[in-house]
């Protein structure tokens, strides 16, 4: 009798944690917990000379648990990443200042704020079979501001989040650019394969 209350405890116990979300083991769950473990491999990619985008896949990679490898040899995946189609566009715009002895006023439309956008083919390969498991073409842009280069000041009021000149300002933005797409190809790999 005390086992059978115990039992049916248990059974009610764990009804009532599934309904608020938590699950009994499952065999979904210990294959996942495998597949974890063996690691994967980040490619080189061609056209991050400095490593940042490999970098920030890492990052997301082991953020979420994905433990990454050094080797492709000794990893369970294998991640490959192409870049393709770099833009750079000038999206907003303002007025040349006016000088103060400046007869007749002249109005001159320069850009103050850009857009940098950057395509990724990615593919998620599994080492043993050479199965592709994901496969995606992802687009991400980031829009940022610049002081433009007119000539006439030695001194720029800067707002919050303004940059200096645009070679500085796009060098910023590729930052945040790669730390966007990193986490959105992470997020892609992880929901399609887990």
């Amino acid at each position: 009798m005390l086992k059978m209350f115990w039992l049916n405890s248990l059974v009610f116990f764990s009804l009532l944690l599934s309904a608020c979300g938590y699950t009994v083991l499952s065999p979904h769950y210990v294959e996942k917990k495998f597949s974890l473990s063996e690691g994967i491999y980040v490619c080189p990619i061609e056209g991050d000379s400095l490593g940042d985008l490999v970098s920030s896949l890492s990052y997301e990679l082991e953020k979420r648990g994905l433990h990454t490898r050094s080797q492709g040899t000794s990893s369970g995946y294998v991640l490959k990443v192409s870049l393709f189609n770099e833009t750079d566009e000038n999206i907003g715009f303002t007025y040349t200042p006016q000088k103060p002895d400046e007869k007749p006023v002249k109005h001159f439309i320069v850009s103050n704020e850009g857009r940098l956008a950057l395509s990724a083919k990615v593919q998620l390969i599994k080492n043993r079979t050479q199965e592709i498991l994901v496969e995606k073409c992802l687009r991400k842009s980031v829009t940022f501001d610049f002081q433009p280069d007119l000539g006439t000041a030695n001194a720029h009021q800067l707002a919050l989040g303004q940059f200096e000149m645009h070679n500085e300002a796009i060098k910023s933005a590729s930052r945040i650019l790669y730390s966007q797409l990193a986490e959105t190809i992470v997020q892609q790999v992880y929901y399609d394969l887990f």
